[in-house]
């Protein structure tokens, strides 16, 4: 019998497997539904249509992100992943029918893609939840390493494979390909075979609200954690994607340079899901905010800018911190937050990760017209390491380990026996 590596193991738990290949499936059709979108986009509109292509599907997605973690802590968590990948996958396949008959433009796209967002805030509250039941506390950070190893190599491949469909035949192809990949991740889940779980049932949805508002509240760590995280979002991936093209153009030599500098980062996160499967620190936040200080450095390299190897070495690590630093942050989540109330608690972090980057793509032009590409990139990268830092200062934060989860078990009151 074929033994697998230690770091694997958690393959063996035949549910998790198979959530594995359902999101290896789906996050590889995203990444080629991601470069054909803006290509189809083009073909019948112009920038500014496709930034409300993009605008409709992101609007929804904050906007119902709390409702989405109160109804994955209500419901079967794999019962609303199934519902929401038929939903998406209707979208994508409407929204390829459409373009195939030239009767695309840029409002009923739109719309597809705002129902596509509306899926999302539903599914991303519970797949933190999702993940905990699927897999043996033991083996619960090799399962968020492999998640996350999957989606970096999928988001290498998928818009390489998704280039090469929109060059060979039509952006259509690419995104109902998408679609049959959120048909085959609805049957997967729906495959999986979970424990029954107790959940706490409120009289209201927004009494279930509130009880996961005091739930997020009471976890000063947890509210540390998520506060940088849109800080860190306000700030990094504005001034990389705004102005790093900008400081490749002028002073790399161009598209190529910046494409090797993003490809070194993905291989980067590669690597560093490798490291995620074996490496333990007994004070996991604190190592996952470390682990990230590399994204300052970037955008500080940015501004001088260094020599494009010099640049290729940071973005590799920072790569590398990306990776590790989010499977233990996630393992660190699920193992320090009742069942009950997880996915509400995860809302709230997809929430202040997505909140924060409308504003910062809003500024972020004004701002460097106003001191310079240079200066902007200084003072982002400072904040970005300021906001690392300052985090791990924080007493609660320190006091995170991994070597005692909390238990499954949840309390009792007016919920219901819910078999997944």
């Amino acid at each position: 019998m074929l033994r697998l590596p230690h770091s694997l193991e958690a393959l063996k738990e035949r549910s998790f497997a198979r959530y594995l290949a359902a999101s290896t499936v789906s996050s590889l059709g995203s990444g080629m539904a991601m470069v054909a979108l803006a290509f189809a986009v083009l073909e019948f509109g112009t920038a500014t249509d496709l930034g409300i292509v993009l605008l409709a599907r992101e609007v929804p997605l904050v906007v119902l992100l709390l409702i989405g973690g109160v109804f994955a802590d209500r419901l079967p968590r794999r019962t609303i992943l199934v519902g929401t990948d038929l939903v998406k996958g209707a979208a994508q396949i409407g929204t390829a029918i459409l373009l195939f008959s030239g009767a695309a433009n840029v409002w009923n796209v739109a719309l597809l893609q705002a129902l596509f967002g509306m899926s999302a805030a539903f599914s991303r509250p519970a797949t933190t939840g999702l993940v905990r039941e699927a897999v043996s506390d033991a083996r619960l950070q090799e399962a968020n390493a492999l998640l996350g190893l999957s989606y970096s190599v999928s988001s290498i491949a998928g818009p390489a494979v998704g280039a090469l469909i929109v060059a060979a035949g039509s952006p259509a192809w690419a995104i109902a390909i998408d679609s049959v990949t959120f048909f085959a991740s609805a049957a997967l889940i729906a495959s999986m075979r979970l424990t029954a779980t107790v959940r706490i049932a409120s009289a209201s949805i927004l009494g279930d609200l509130r009880d996961g508002w005091r739930e997020f509240i009471q976890r000063s760590w947890a509210v540390a954690m998520v506060v940088s995280f849109g800080l860190f979002q306000l700030t990094y991936f504005p001034a990389l994607l705004v102005l790093g093209p900008l400081v490749a153009k002028h002073q790399l030599g161009g598209a190529g340079a910046w494409g090797t500098i993003l490809a070194i980062e993905s291989l980067g996160a590669v690597v560093g899901g490798m490291f995620a499967l074996r490496l333990r620190f007994s004070r996991p936040l604190v190592a996952s905010q470390l682990l990230v200080l590399p994204a300052g450095l970037m955008l500080t390299a940015l501004a001088v800018p260094l020599p494009l190897i010099g640049l290729a070495v940071v973005s590799f690590a920072n790569g590398i911190g990306f990776a590790v630093g989010n499977t233990l942050w996630m393992t660190a989540l699920q193992r320090n937050v009742p069942e009950h109330a997880l996915s509400r608690i995860s809302s709230f972090d997809w929430l202040g990760s997505v909140a924060l980057n409308p504003l910062g793509y809003a500024l972020i032009g004004p701002i460097a017209a106003t001191i310079g590409a240079s200066q902007t990139l200084v003072g982002a990268g400072v904040l970005n390491i300021a906001v690392c830092v300052s985090v791990v200062l924080v007493p609660s934060v320190r006091s995170i380990g991994m070597s005692t989860p909390i238990a499954r078990t949840v309390a009792k009151e007016v919920g219901v026996l819910t078999p997944h």
